[in-house]
């Protein structure tokens, strides 16, 4: 056999096998899978890959985002929602669950933002992803996966093919009424109130950068008033939130010394 014959055949080998290759369907990262011998996992994206977009910048311009596979983070509020439109959207009730969300950094304490919900999300009912939806609860921090299928309307219609709980249940409705009550006490310049609302709220938030919000809040707030120890106490709470926060580290170091120089000072004389 010549070499010329011989190379004939290798390159003739080489298209077969490309050719049986292609024809053959892989889940996104599956050949990876093969060649480091990991678990299959049937929970992967099937469609993508996803940018990273926010959703308030999809809500207000969803024709851009058209067919696009996006990623974002948002606040849970409730499954169920009726705005199936079978007709002029993909979507329908026998095929797909619905849900309303919000933006990860929607301020949900303001009644106003919280009565606008973004109701448009959808997942198929045998999407994998649905178990998820279900174990977490309303005001749980989720990652969305999903592709803008329509701008019906002029809102964006989104086929979700991922959900992935960060946080479940970050708030509670008693923990927003305090905050925002705690907030107009503030805006009334009545401490007290405030003070006693913002400790009520600490019990039922959990996401970092509100709590860390309302330590540092509380601790201005006791220090006004002259109790170092409570503002010493919450410029910690916030440290445990951002250890690098420039305010809560200066405003530690600062309660210290003044508590400190408190408890040095001689004892009145009776």
């Amino acid at each position: 056999m010549t070499d010329a014959v011989l190379r004939k055949f290798v390159v003739a080998g080489l298209l077969a096998g490309v050719t049986a290759l292609s024809s053959c369907t892989y889940w996104n990262g599956e050949l990876e899978r093969i060649c480091d011998e990991s678990e299959r996992d049937f929970r992967r994206d099937l469609v993508g890959p996803f940018s990273n977009v926010d959703l308030k910048d999809i809500i207000a311009n969803p024709t851009a985002y058209k067919y696009e596979h996006v990623r974002f983070d948002v606040i849970l509020n409730r499954q169920g929602e009726k705005t199936f439109i079978p007709f002029l959207t993909i979507f329908d009730p026998e095929n797909y669950t619905s849900f309303s969300a919000w933006p990860a950094d929607a301020k949900l304490w303001d009644a106003d933002e919280r009565g606008r919900s973004f109701p448009f999300f959808f997942l198929q009912r045998q999407n994998p992803s649905v178990y998820d939806l279900n174990a977490a609860g309303r005001f749980s921090l989720v990652r969305i996966s999903a592709t803008v299928m329509g701008d019906y309307e002029l809102k964006p219609w989104f086929a979700v093919n991922r959900v992935e709980i960060i946080e479940p249940t970050v708030y509670t409705d008693d923990a927003l009424v305090d905050l925002s009550l705690a907030k107009e006490a503030v805006a009334a310049k009545k401490p007290a109130v405030a003070i006693r609302h913002y400790e009520n709220a600490l019990a039922g938030i959990w996401t970092a950068s509100l709590r860390l919000d309302i330590h540092l809040t509380l601790a201005r707030l006791y220090e006004a008033r002259g109790d170092i120890e409570k503002a010493l106490d919450h410029y910690r709470g916030a440290l445990t939130n951002d250890q690098d926060n420039v305010e809560t580290l200066k405003g530690v170091d600062r309660t210290q010394k003044a508590l400190e120089a408190k408890n040095a000072a001689p004892a009145p004389q009776q």
